[in-house]
């Protein structure tokens, strides 16, 4: 059985990602790049309203438009459409202009039904319904313990609703495909995709035949963060149009349909109340939350989180509203868990005159083995954020109507590995070095790790190996989702490139009558016995004509599950316009054997900038009367621009036993903290809390004016 090195030469160092020069250069095509001979343009027709009835469809007079060359219902006369973006029907032609004058010219007749487009109207009495069982369906209360008794002998109660909203996936690349029929029972997809063998069965399932017909291509993609799991509507409609008019179809969502009808990130709302003892340990918290993942479920999120309350009771409710449906998005629920806890956390701690992060660290579960880890990495962050400046609350430094607020949260996450994915490794008499999976690269640097375990273990260096992956006809790989794609992929890989260098040792063994126990590579070479024998090169060429391909699987220590982590924020409020400014965030992480520094930390840097999003800017905002989304654009649905990022410091905790405990994800863990930091420190600086995310000026200056 393979083991990861003891003393890597490669593993754990700064190495830039082998597709970085493609992308900065644009000659890495995108799945929105490829433009398959012969290609029709295919548009989308979505429905306008948030609620309505189809009473008519004709479709005569968009067929008769020169260049429109096929058209595809996905809903017919009598269906319901349920929320604006809505799909409705599917128009290919020569060019996407005439594909979008084709879906114009679709002629639909709607009855325009009742709707609920907020959670407010959603949960008022007589609200017309959006689910036949009802808009508010509660789960089953979870009790532990006798919280109304125990938080009886609380010296200190904390009573606080907050919330967080709606948020879109923001894909700069938007969902879609191109899709080519080779034959009547063959299909090549070019997918904007997280999961290209998922994308193959879906579309495998859809027409009838196997899976292993369709073949799904994704050398890079440009964003998916949990929304890109499937072919999606769009993708089986454009391979029916492809279908019918024996062409090429590209179909790709324009941006607002982007917004509306790819997926989103539930809201959600806490009345809590936490009790602690005036030491700060927590006795008690009892809170009614919900959220709403537009018209299915899907708002759910950990409470409590992190800590450790000894009684709690917690009911949750779904509110189901005329609103496009949620998706998995970069941490799904924990972001808003973590956001709604220590908020409340931080309440308490004011409130009984206790620091917040003794607070915190006298609430660390016991007996749990992060809470040593949390310990230490607080401690690191607490120092690297100067968390010694901070003051209590309404007691911050600034100048003039400006304040200086400090702020901190925990997270936690799995980032666990499938074990029954699959890595190919082949070395060929050239000398050339190929590893093939199924497995994809969303822009978190699978394809270098890959190429990265291949060169440690053969002795080469990285740009030596061609890590092939991003296409489903090859061994099977993992899914990108849930932080689990570097520790599903990484000890297959090790073990193919183990396996294929200790077959390359044979075969030359054989060749030049030597004991292939005593061969080794390092630096390009072929050693026997420690000295140096002829280069990797001159080996591969003892191979004759048969190169060596081995495929392997997944093996137990190589990997586990379980991270945590820890971030600080630094905040400057104008208390007269309500404009918060970030200075900076400590993020501490740690993340188990560390494979590529380089990229581990850009990871990091990644998940802090999009919950700098969740704090500051992003919010999807319907409007109650038309039911519809107001902001679905890049105009003014906000995104944090280079000016509002601020500095990032990220601190490994990368320890011996951390490494000692394999690899693990980092993808999302370093998202979900910030937002909830921000929030605090934001509180911390003005002297209110301010309830609501995100910290805009209104919701500032709404929360000083409660005290004012």
């Amino acid at each position: 059985m393979a083991e990861w090195p003891q003393n890597p030469r490669l593993i754990s160092t700064e190495i830039p990602r082998v597709d970085g020069l493609g992308k900065a250069s644009g000659r890495t095509k995108y799945p929105s790049d490829v433009h398959p001979e012969g290609m029709l343009f295919a548009a989308m027709l979505y429905s306008p309203h948030a609620h309505a009835r189809i009473k008519k469809i004709d479709t005569s007079r968009a067929e008769r438009i020169p260049g429109v060359r096929a058209i595809h219902l996905l809903a017919q006369e009598g269906a319901t459409l349920r929320y604006q973006g809505d799909d409705i029907a599917a128009v290919a032609a020569d060019t996407e202009e005439i594909a979008r004058d084709g879906v114009r010219a679709i002629e639909v007749e709607y009855e325009v039904l009742p709707h609920v487009a907020t959670e407010s109207q959603a949960m008022a009495e007589g609200a017309p319904r959006v689910n036949p069982r009802g808009n508010v369906q509660k789960g089953r209360a979870q009790i532990n313990g006798d919280p109304d008794a125990a938080i009886e002998t609380a010296d200190a109660v904390i009573e606080g609703e907050y919330s967080v909203p709606v948020i879109t996936h923001v894909c700069l690349e938007t969902h879609g495909l191109t899709v080519r029929w080779d034959s009547d029972r063959t299909i090549t997809a070019w997918s904007s995709t997280q999961n290209v063998m998922g994308v193959s069965q879906e579309l495998g399932g859809a027409f009838n035949i196997p899976p292993t017909n369709v073949t799904t291509l994704t050398e890079v993609m440009g964003g998916g963060f949990g929304s890109k799991f499937s072919a999606d509507s769009w993708g089986i409609a454009a391979a029916e149009l492809a279908k019918k008019t024996g062409k090429p179809v590209r179909l790709f969502l324009d941006r607002a349909q982007e917004h509306m009808a790819a997926g989103n990130r539930p809201s959600a709302t806490g009345k809590i109340r936490l009790g602690a003892a005036k030491d700060g340990k927590l006795v008690a918290m009892i809170a009614q939350t919900h959220g709403t993942g537009g018209v299915a479920r899907g708002a759910g999120f950990p409470l409590p989180y992190v800590y450790a309350v000894p009684h709690s009771r917690r009911e949750h409710s779904d509110v189901f509203l005329n609103g496009g449906n949620a998706r998995a998005m970069r941490a799904p629920g924990h972001p808003e868990g973590c956001c709604l806890m220590e908020a409340a956390m931080d309440d308490l701690a004011e409130k009984l005159g206790v620091d917040p992060l003794e607070m915190r660290l006298k609430n660390l579960p016991e007996g749990d083995f992060k809470t040593p880890i949390y310990e230490a990495e607080i401690r690191l962050g607490a120092e690297a954020i100067g968390w010694s400046k901070r003051k209590p609350r309404g007691q911050a430094e600034g100048r003039g109507p400006i304040r200086i607020g400090y702020g901190m949260g925990l997270h936690t996450w799995g980032g666990g590995g499938a074990q029954d994915k699959q890595v190919s490794c082949i070395i060929n008499p050239d000398g050339s070095v190929e590893l093939r999976s199924a497995t994809q690269d969303i822009g978190t640097g699978a394809r270098t790790i890959l190429a990265i375990i291949a060169a440690e273990v053969l002795g080469l260096e990285v740009d030596q190996i061609h890590s092939n992956i991003g296409n489903s006809s090859f061994p099977p790989g993992q899914a990108s989702g849930g932080s689990t794609t570097t520790p599903s992929m990484a000890p297959p890989a090790l073990n193919a490139a183990t396996q294929a260098r200790d077959e390359l040792f044979r075969r030359v063994g054989r060749a030049i009558n030597e004991d292939p126990a005593g061969m080794s590579l390092a630096g390009g070479k072929l050693l026997i016995n420690g000295k140096e024998a002829m280069s990797f090169a001159e080996a591969c060429r003892k191979l004759g004509m048969m190169p060596i391909s081995v495929t392997a699987g997944f093996s137990e220590g190589l990997t586990s599950s379980g991270v945590g982590g820890c971030q600080f924020a630094e905040v400057e409020v104008d208390l007269e316009t309500g404009v918060v400014r970030v200075k900076k965030i400590v993020a501490v992480q740690d993340s188990g054997l560390i494979l590529d520094m380089l990229t581990w930390r850009s990871q990091v840097y990644g998940g802090v900038i999009g919950g700098l999003n969740y704090a500051l800017f992003e919010e999807r905002v319907m409007d109650p009367t038309t039911g519809l989304f107001l902001n679905p654009d890049m105009e003014l649905y906000k995104l944090a621009g280079a000016s509002d990022i601020p500095e990032i410091e990220v601190i490994a905790y990368h320890t011996p036993e951390m490494r000692a405990r394999g690899v693990i994800g980092v993808g999302e863990p370093p998202t979900i903290s910030t937002a909830a930091a921000i929030g605090n420190a934001v509180s911390n600086a003005i002297g209110v809390r301010v309830p609501r995310w995100p910290m805009t000026p209104m919701n500032v200056l709404n929360a000083l004016a409660q005290v004012s």
